[in-house]
């Protein structure tokens, strides 16, 4: 079989697992023991020994890895083994976003023009799970025809050092340059998988401010390579409203709007928890060059 969901289709281990050439099991270690354990984290399979030394997945296919592969195995009828082989990677990737399939909960049927394909790129667990993230904007931006795409998903591997350096870094958001968190994280692979059109999503611990102050998130981007920055900290909305910004692009006034029923209002705390448009935002989203016809 052939995996198709946006996490798993890109790695030929877990492609060869599917097959059970051979199944992934106790002792394997790699970023496609990573992509698993995050795929199970998605899907409310928390995994607080493998995250708690990075924040994210571990790689390592240890005793918990098993211990939540079995309780997935249970839940959905399947052989109890703890072993990643062809039937628990296929009920596992029935159940992650596909590409080109909206996020869950499904929405009223929408005839979409538009789409924004989206790469995510996890180093920490943010609080608001970035699945729930995604299907929040998806439900904010489906009025106005568009789709928010989960192109693909990796929990990147980042050892403490280069973590330290990361929640040290300046996350300063200034159009047309990337932030220091931005640099560090398309230098570690970040972007890979792409295209100039597509906008990556890196998930970090927290992003910092020279005044020492904290962000949520930050839009500040490379012209040609389209990112945002999600902190840990991140509300229900952030997702939708730092894309927003990469959509918006930099020459859009007002680049934070006062209502705070707006989605682009820039307090969070005062942001409504259905936060709309307005109908000069939709026609500059649309017609952004991330915002590509279906």
């Amino acid at each position: 079989m052939t995996l198709q969901s946006a996490r798993f289709k890109n790695n030929q281990r877990l492609q060869r697992a599917a097959s059970n050439r051979p199944p992934m099991r106790e002792g394997e270690t790699g970023e496609a023991v990573r992509i698993l354990q995050r795929a199970l984290i998605d899907l409310g399979f928390l995994m607080p020994i493998s995250t708690k030394r990075f924040g994210s997945p571990d790689g390592i296919y240890g005793d918990e890895t098993t211990r939540r592969v079995r309780e997935f195995q249970a839940k959905h009828g399947l052989s109890q083994d703890g072993v990643a082989g062809h039937d628990t990677l296929a009920k596992l990737d029935a159940l992650l976003p596909h590409p080109a399939v909206p996020p869950t909960p499904p929405l009223p049927a929408v005839h979409f023009d538009r789409k924004v394909r989206l790469h995510f790129r996890s180093v920490a667990m943010p609080k608001v799970p970035e699945l729930t993230m995604l299907a929040k904007a998806q439900e904010i931006y489906a009025p106005h025809n568009i789709q928010f795409e989960f192109a693909s998903g990796l929990s990147m591997g980042a050892g403490s050092e280069k973590l330290l350096q990361l929640d040290a870094s300046d996350g300063t958001c200034n159009w047309n340059q990337a932030s220091d968190e931005q640099k560090m994280l398309d230098a570690l692979g970040g972007r890979q998988g792409a295209g100039p059109n597509d906008v990556v999503v890196y998930y970090v611990n927290q992003i910092q401010e020279k005044g020492g102050g904290k962000l949520n998130g930050c839009a500040g981007h490379l012209p040609g390579k389209a990112a945002v920055v999600v902190a840990t900290s991140g509300i229900l909305t952030t997702l939708a409203h730092e894309v927003g910004h990469v959509l918006l692009g930099p020459s859009f006034t007002p680049v934070h709007a006062t209502d705070p029923k707006n989605l682009m209002h820039g307090d969070p705390s005062a942001r409504a928890k259905d936060p709309i448009h307005t109908p000069e935002q939709i026609k500059a989203i649309r017609a952004s060059s991330f915002c590509v016809p279906t």
